[in-house]
């Protein structure tokens, strides 16, 4: 849907990783804006079971406040 940017997707100056459980450490613990900067980022939206029609309306509200860009990587302009 969009990529990693360097600069917006920082991790704050008040993010402490001590207090996360320690799943959430190990994954947190590897992530560099700077190394991921213009990685791709996606979009998963999942559902309880025969909740299928609110998946999709969370989908179409995700894709319009995206607006027209809402997919860059399937549609790319510049192609050099």
């Amino acid at each position: 849907m969009t990529h990693v940017d360097k600069d917006l997707d920082k991790l704050p100056k008040q993010f402490d990783l001590k207090k996360l459980n320690g799943v959430a450490q190990g994954a947190w613990k590897h992530y560099d804006a700077v190394k991921m900067h213009g990685l791709p980022v996606g979009v998963q939206v999942v559902g309880r079971r025969l909740e299928e029609e609110k998946v999709l309306a969370v989908m179409k509200r995700i894709e319009d406040a995206l607006g027209e860009d809402a997919y860059p990587l399937l549609y790319p302009t510049n192609l050099d």
